[in-house]
């Protein structure tokens, strides 16, 4: 027959305290144990900005779907600031949206073209860490852009805009 013992509250205290003698813990004169882990908590924030686009539209009509083209052209490249013109067909400095339109009311087809162009304009990025919060990190990563872009301080009330932000938050557990 088996005898069962019963632990109490005193027992367990000696046996963890023989436990901690046979380890080389718990006496006095040893090191005192080390500090629990605390975690440390970083985070990181990167932000782009470019200049705000400019748009300019233009229209054009005529009787065939060529010469509307043409006209919504001359009318769209002579809106640009006259330093642009020259880059007006430009595929690599404007990004360019067509609509056409043609209609017939019995007699001949009219036909109606109507561009868009949207300044391609550099994307900056800026990148920072803080471990004090995401909105810190965030805010040193849009001076880091701003000073990339050539515009040190605030840049999206000198004409800049974000074009995107991510924000990740990274935990590590570390000894003190």
């Amino acid at each position: 027959m088996r005898e069962e013992r019963k632990s109490t509250p005193v027992a367990s205290a000696l046996w963890l305290a023989a436990c901690l003698a046979a380890c080389g813990g718990g006496s006095g004169s040893e090191a005192a144990p080390s500090k629990p882990a605390s975690p440390k908590t970083e985070y990181r924030c990167s932000i782009q900005v470019s200049k705000t686009a400019s748009e300019f539209t233009g229209k054009g009509n005529g009787e065939d779907p060529a010469k509307a083209d043409e006209a919504a052209w001359t009318d769209v490249c002579a809106k640009l600031p006259e330093a642009e013109r020259a880059t007006c067909r430009d595929e690599t400095k404007w990004t360019v949206t067509k609509s056409s339109m043609s209609a017939s009311g019995g007699g001949p087809t009219s036909h109606s073209t109507t561009l868009a162009l949207v300044a391609i304009a550099p994307m900056f990025e800026g990148e920072a860490f803080s471990e004090a919060s995401s909105d810190e990190a965030c805010k040193a990563a849009l001076a880091d852009a701003c000073t990339k872009a050539g515009s040190p301080g605030d840049c999206l009330a000198a004409g800049f805009e974000k074009k995107g932000e991510a924000r990740t938050k990274k935990t590590q557990m570390s000894k003190n």
